[in-house]
């Protein structure tokens, strides 16, 4: 009976030390395809793992002021001026409206080194406008202009959302598209 007890003993605990070591297996196995998936998905999603910043689709041409037949979604420039003496970089200017949820014109194209201003405009109720990838949010009430500048300093495309409205799950959302010259 001694025995017994000894060798019932003895295999729950290379029975339990097996199921340790398959835990252990499963646990390293299931990590390092976790970490390959997300490098894939990231890759999928967006620069460096961002779920905002994205590579600039090919192709991507810069509107001037003025110009016609370019999606209703790109924003034309109000107005382009040099940004300083004896430089390429320009001072491009753009009226965006919120409205029913969604912004318009939804897309801003702009080339790396250009000052961008945005005069954003509440039209039928409050709305943000959030740009996490530059660190910069405006809030508007019905009927306010907000204004936004920076320096485009970064290629990319990269989301800018109401988060008020729902962040990036929400339809007010739009890109800013920055190439490089």
């Amino acid at each position: 009976m001694i025995i017994n007890n000894k060798m019932k003993q003895k295999n729950i605990f290379i029975i339990g030390g097996i199921i340790i070591i398959i835990l252990i297996i499963i646990g390293v196995y299931s990590q390092s395809g976790k970490e390959n998936g997300e490098s894939a998905l990231s890759e999928q999603e967006g620069i460096s793992g961002s779920k905002t910043a994205f590579s600039v689709p090919e192709g991507t041409v810069v509107p001037g002021q003025g110009e016609e037949g370019i999606s209703e979604e790109v924003a034309i420039p109000v107005n382009v001026t040099n940004a300083a003496p004896d430089v390429e970089a320009k001072f491009r200017s753009f009226d965006i409206s919120a409205e029913n949820d969604k912004f318009v014109p939804s897309s801003i194209i702009v080339n790396s080194g250009d000052t961008v201003h945005i005069d954003f405009i509440a039209v039928d109720k409050s709305y943000d406008i959030t740009f996490p990838d530059y660190g910069m949010k405006q809030v508007a009430q019905k009927g306010e202009t907000k204004i936004l500048e920076f320096q485009a300093t970064k290629e990319g495309k990269f989301v800018y959302y109401c988060q008020s409205c729902g962040g990036l799950d929400s339809t007010a959302q739009g890109y800013i598209i920055i190439v490089n010259k």
